[in-house]
């Protein structure tokens, strides 16, 4: 009897100590400054695909630098790791819809699919957090397969559409790849908007990219639900 109790208080205390120690690490809050802001040069940091088993570890490593985000969420993924997405929310970042489908195909089948997808996207994270969210980005991004018809619609319901100006390509290379991708693509840009995923490589690599942002005069800034949004229909 003793061996079982044993058994179930050690694995239920390890649990705990996890939490405790991730509410402490990634929400903390610290004096120390990193960003050098002397340029008016801002780095938008996104993350698609979320939330995931790499979220709390990216989380860790945007707090260590004062770093606020953008995480683009999937319904499934959501639903699966709750926790994760209220821990985005209490450190401060923003948090933006990714569909619920990730399919081309089914987003686009009728000009109200990508709406309704969102719709529910946005249903479960209201479930989640009691918040809602207007930020979307969708899978691939709105060009080329999304309908004009599709975008029309979506911009009528008062969805922020988001692209990306910088892709790490984070989903098939290597961390030391992920940094070069970065570094060549900012270069002589003051304002970016970077894609990534929950990635064990974007994990690796993050830290890294974060400090030559900030050494290149990079102040970082989550997307606002107010801000005007910057994607490919808008900028061509």
């Amino acid at each position: 009897m003793i061996k079982r109790l044993k058994t179930f208080i050690i694995p239920t205390f390890l649990i705990i100590v996890s939490i405790l120690t991730f509410q402490k690490t990634a929400c903390a809050h610290t004096n120390q400054v990193y960003s050098k802001k002397s340029c008016n040069k801002i780095a938008y940091i996104t993350i698609d695909d979320g939330p995931s088993k790499h979220t709390d570890e990216l989380l860790n490593i945007l707090n260590k630098y004062n770093v606020k985000a953008t995480f683009f969420m999937i319904d499934r993924n959501m639903r699966l790791y709750p926790q994760q997405v209220r821990n985005i929310i209490d450190c401060g970042h923003s948090a933006g819809l990714h569909s619920v489908s990730h399919d081309i195909n089914k987003l686009y089948e009728e000009d109200t699919s990508a709406k309704e997808e969102f719709d529910a996207n946005n249903k479960t994270f209201h479930e989640i957090t009691g918040k809602d969210t207007k930020l979307v980005r969708l899978p691939y991004g709105s060009k080329p397969y999304m309908p004009e018809k599709s975008y029309e619609t979506l911009v009528e319901a008062n969805y922020k559409i988001w692209d990306w100006t910088i892709d790490t390509q984070d989903w098939k290379v290597t961390s030391d790849k992920i940094i070069d991708n970065i570094k060549v693509n900012s270069k002589n840009k003051e304002n970016i908007v970077i894609l990534m995923h929950e990635k064990k490589q974007t994990v690796q690599a993050l830290e890294a990219v974060l400090k030559y942002l900030i050494d290149e005069g990079y102040e970082f800034l989550p997307i606002r639900q107010d801000e005007a949004p910057r994607n490919y229909w808008v900028v061509g």
